[in-house]
């Protein structure tokens, strides 16, 4: 299945792996509750992703292939995400170890050297190895900023419908700005309060990232996001992320669903 301008942050992806409420979820919610609610789509159950990262420019030049693997607890009282890239498949050891947490609802990176000595307190707008994927995207830092309006209809240049599907469009402020960040636009589908596409500002409200879903499929029941593109504007690079691989408890969906 091809979704076009489905944009959407790899955790809220996988937080509606497992399918959202049916029903108006977003009749009378303030802009911050309407955040809460979309927080608390995250899967309870850990998770472990594993795929390639990737990273081209114009024509598949000068392309990189990273494989990575991604383990999302978020049932313990420290909600944490364990990320590690490898040079090549089959090395043991990563080239890139991070581990984001959340405590009190302020992130926290931490990056993981090969003798376990730990960086912590870096920034989350970083770009994730080679890519223009940044640490905010797997932190799902946005969801948690207290400053977020409503756009009035007619006012994002994006229009309020997102693959057919009418959405709220919420925009939230970066607490602390930084270069190329300065708010996230978010569209929640009206009808199950999930998110469907998201848009990074810098400080003057100019578009500066984006990232979609290109491909999905549906594994037992439930949607599985399978490949990601992002694409920053003014730079002449594409990045992928490919799932190859979703297993939790309770559910599993390996190479050979692809």
């Amino acid at each position: 299945m091809r979704l076009t301008r489905l944009c959407v942050v790899l955790l809220a992806a996988f937080a509606c792996v497992g399918g959202a409420r049916a029903g108006n979820a977003t009749d009378g919610l303030t802009p911050g509750q309407l955040l809460a609610q979309a927080r608390g789509m995250f899967p309870l159950e850990r998770m472990e992703v594993t795929g390639t990262l990737e990273t081209a420019e114009a024509r598949g030049m000068n392309a990189t292939v990273r494989p990575y693997a991604l383990t999302l607890d978020w049932s313990g009282g420290v909600p944490k995400a364990d990320c590690r890239l490898f040079r090549a498949e089959g090395d043991a050891a990563p080239i890139l170890h991070a581990e984001l947490t959340r405590r009190a609802g302020k992130p926290a990176l931490a990056l993981i050297a090969a003798d376990g000595t730990r960086t912590e307190g870096v920034r989350l707008n970083l770009p994730v190895g080679e890519s223009d994927l940044t640490w905010m995207d797997l932190a799902f830092d946005y969801l948690w900023w207290p400053e977020v309006r409503r756009l009035a209809e007619g006012e994002s240049s994006e229009g309020e419908r997102v693959n057919g599907r009418s959405c709220v469009v919420l925009e939230a402020k970066a607490p602390a700005p930084a270069p190329g960040l300065g708010a996230v636009r978010l569209w929640l589908d009206k009808g199950t309060g999930s998110l469907l596409q998201t848009q990074q500002l810098d400080e003057t409200g100019r578009p500066t990232r984006l990232m979609w879903v290109q491909k999905v499929g549906r594994e037992e029941g439930r949607w599985v996001p399978r490949l990601f593109r992002v694409r920053r504007a003014g730079v002449r690079r594409e990045t992928s992320l490919r799932v190859k691989s979703v297993r939790s408890q309770g559910f599993a969906v390996g190479d050979s669903h692809e």
